[in-house]
């Protein structure tokens, strides 16, 4: 019997009821979530768009409820979470469009935003964003920050799926190795709300008081805190005429491109607690590089040399944190500023963090590895030399992640970028706005846009969502196996 047939036979299908279950379970999650949203708009008087979302949210509720009843084994296979996982975007992304239409925005414009929303990328093709009710720029605000949570809680939970020791401890601590993914990922996942909701509540304090307006303070903290990028202006922090204020509004991206669960690890263990982490610094440092590039690569004509340092701070942690505001215009960036956002976009920030890109966390591994290969050409052949980050062995099955993971997303941008230069896009624009979708940054070299071609409206839709759950998730959804029992031969 051949390897090919003995993993026919083990193969293991997702079992309906139980993605049903759960999907359900989480519909009634965003319901709750969403109604938030309607008071908001009926605070303002936007009763239009509140009763949209309230039609919206019964019609989700009728199809949640009684799924949800389901009885199902409450254990849960590795290929179900990654499922669910992909699956609970798009359809959140799915029924958030509907009331998104009351807007004057046809299907696809509403769905690119509610994507856009959902993954906390940013993108949007919505002109004069200020034109928009109250109650509309809150909901997208609102639904960047309960979409950065889901991202956090699932990518804890792809954490008790890995079996690598090093990258579980790096992000999560001391942790146990227990394989039930279900209890482990609710603990973290309460301690992780209540952080999340205290880092949004500061920032929301902090802007306040530095004189942002309540509308302006609540929504660019939400899609701050989210690395979302979602701005009521169509200037984004360019609208701030006080420097100090883009920084105050940054900072708050900042927070949410660190691992979460090094907050709570920081109150408990101290100070000490970032010399355990290796993606802080490491963060600092990738943030510290894009800045000093983008100060030196492009002498903005007429501006003195504090405007560009303060421009290149803002554009730097934007990039890196993959949070997408900016107070410049990228598309008039010379080509080497442009090409230092992309690669600080494709790398991101922290595992556990609302950020996208790669992770920093594998880039490290990238980068111990090399070291790995070139200390081993100085060493006898049968010298033993263990391959560790930090003082955590690497294990074979993360580095294989790692590696994977960045092989399909280069392979992502290539084939996504190619639809765009066919189309007549400008090479470098195309290429920085399909890593900006891919990685979840939101910034854009003007490419996204009411008048962009649908087809390549879908593109970035899809790069949008391959991004958010790390593309791996997807491409076990398109596995026929994951679906199907496939006979064996013994």
């Amino acid at each position: 019997m051949t390897f090919s047939d003995v993993s026919r036979a083990l193969a293991q299908p997702v079992r309906y009821r139980v993605l049903t279950r759960h999907l359900a379970r989480i519909g009634l999650v965003v319901i709750i979530l969403r109604l938030i949203s309607v008071f908001v708009s009926g605070l303002d008087g936007d009763w239009p768009f509140a009763l949209n979302q309230l039609i919206a949210l019964a019609v989700l509720t009728a199809i949640c409820w009684p799924l949800s009843r389901v009885q199902v084994s409450e254990d849960l296979k590795d290929n179900e979470v990654l499922v669910i996982s992909a699956l609970s975007f798009f359809l959140s992304a799915l029924s958030g469009s509907i009331p998104f239409m009351s807007e004057d925005l046809d299907f696809i414009d509403a769905f690119f935003e509610a994507v856009s929303g959902v993954t906390t990328t940013g993108l949007s093709t919505i002109d004069e964003i200020q034109s928009h009710s109250t109650g509309f720029l809150f909901a997208r605000a609102w639904t960047q920050w309960y979409g950065g949570l889901g991202v956090v809680i699932f990518s804890i939970a792809l954490l008790f799926l890995d079996q690598g020791i090093a990258s579980r401890r790096l992000t999560m601590g001391d942790i146990s190795n227990s394989r039930d993914i279900l209890g482990n990922a609710r603990n973290h996942s309460i301690k992780i709300l209540l952080i999340y909701c205290a880092l949004t509540a500061i920032a929301i304090a902090f802007l306040w008081l530095a004189g942002v307006t309540p509308l302006s303070a609540v929504t660019h903290a939400l899609s701050g805190i989210s690395t979302g990028g979602f701005s009521i202006y169509d200037d984004s922090l360019a609208a701030f005429d006080r420097w100090p204020v883009q920084l105050l509004i940054m900072m708050c991206g900042v927070l949410g491109a660190v691992s979460l669960p090094f907050y709570y690890r920081f109150v408990k263990n101290g100070i000490n607690e970032l010399s355990f982490n290796l993606e802080i610094p490491a963060l600092l440092v990738l943030s510290l590089a894009v800045i000093g590039l983008l100060f030196f690569c492009h002498p903005e004509s007429g501006a003195d040399m504090m405007t560009r340092l303060k421009n290149a701070i803002i554009m730097g942690l934007s990039a890196q944190t993959t949070t997408g505001f900016a107070n410049v215009d990228v598309a008039a960036l010379d080509s080497a500023s442009k090409l230092s956002l992309i690669f600080s976009m494709l790398v991101g920030g922290s595992i556990g963090s609302t950020a996208g890109g790669i992770k920093i966390l594998r880039l490290l591994i990238v980068l111990r590895l090399l070291q790995f290969f070139i200390q081993r050409t100085a060493l006898p052949a049968h010298a033993v030399l263990e391959r560790q980050l930090r003082d955590d062995k690497l294990e074979a099955t993360e580095i294989e992640r790692a590696l994977l993971l960045i092989i399909i997303f280069a392979g992502t941008v290539l084939c996504s970028w190619l639809p765009f230069l066919v189309a007549g896009y400008d090479p470098l624009n195309a290429l920085f706005e399909v890593v900006s979708a891919c990685s979840t940054t939101g910034l854009s070299a003007g490419i996204s846009s009411t008048g962009l071609e649908t087809g390549l409206k879908i593109v970035l839709i899809i790069d949008m969502l391959l991004g958010r759950v790390e593309f791996l998730a997807f491409l076990l959804f398109l596995y026929p196996r994951t679906w199907l029992k496939v006979g064996s031969k013994i």
